[in-house]
């Protein structure tokens, strides 16, 4: 899935702020990542939990993300990146 897709995706189906990696860091960089702009521990998510871990966590996000070629990545505490596999 592209990213375009993908972030248009994340605000609908999961409700999230989703956006490029490029504005976390301020420099719109042509990083290939997204990054939840917002809280990511939510119903909509399976209730991602930050403490156990991203990749391999069996929640309704990562298994979306999965299956679409993409997954996720803890940045600092509570930041959470996307990347493509």
């Amino acid at each position: 899935m592209k990213r375009d897709t993908l972030i248009k995706n994340l605000r609908n189906k999961f409700n999230l702020n989703a956006v490029y990696s490029g504005e976390f860091y301020g420099d719109g960089s042509p990083d290939k990542g997204i990054w939840i702009r917002d809280n990511i521990c939510k119903e909509e998510t399976g209730w991602f939990d930050y403490a156990d871990g991203t990749m391999n966590f069996d929640n309704v996000l990562n298994q979306y993300l999965n299956k679409h070629g993409w997954y996720t990545e803890p940045h600092d505490a509570e930041t959470i990146m996307i990347y493509p596999s």
